[in-house]
């Protein structure tokens, strides 16, 4: 009878422990996906392209950084000064696909802006 209980117990307690370790490896993926899209934005908005007098984001520095990683991404630029990057991927799970749950989705954005500057003012 307490075999039955132990038993029963013990897959919930590994059930449990599972949805532990694999929501936190999804928060560790999430952070990474973050940090690869507020770099990538960086990265877009320090390689400039000059049109009509005025420094702008390279779109393609931005894409450049995302192809090099494990993500995937696209790239914004709005106002003519901002760039967004959003890069997508997945976390494989290692204890929810015993439940049929296999990956779990990662989406994040990153956001720089280029200002121009001329004599000490914004322009």
């Amino acid at each position: 009878m307490v075999s039955v209980w132990v038993s029963v117990a013990l897959v919930a307690f590994i059930l449990v422990i599972g949805i532990g370790v694999d929501f936190a490896g999804h928060a560790v993926s999430s952070q990474d996906a973050r940090a690869v899209a507020a770099e990538a934005a960086r990265a877009g908005g320090q390689q400039l392209t000059v049109t009509s007098g005025r420094a702008r984001p390279d779109v393609h520095a931005a894409i450049t950084y995302v192809a090099a990683t494990p993500y995937t991404g696209s790239t914004t630029v709005h106002g003519g000064d901002t760039i967004t990057v959003t890069v997508t991927g997945h976390y494989t799970c290692s204890f929810l696909s015993i439940i049929g749950i296999t990956r779990l989705p990662v989406r994040e954005t990153g956001t720089a802006s280029v200002k121009s500057v001329l004599g000490g003012d914004e322009q």
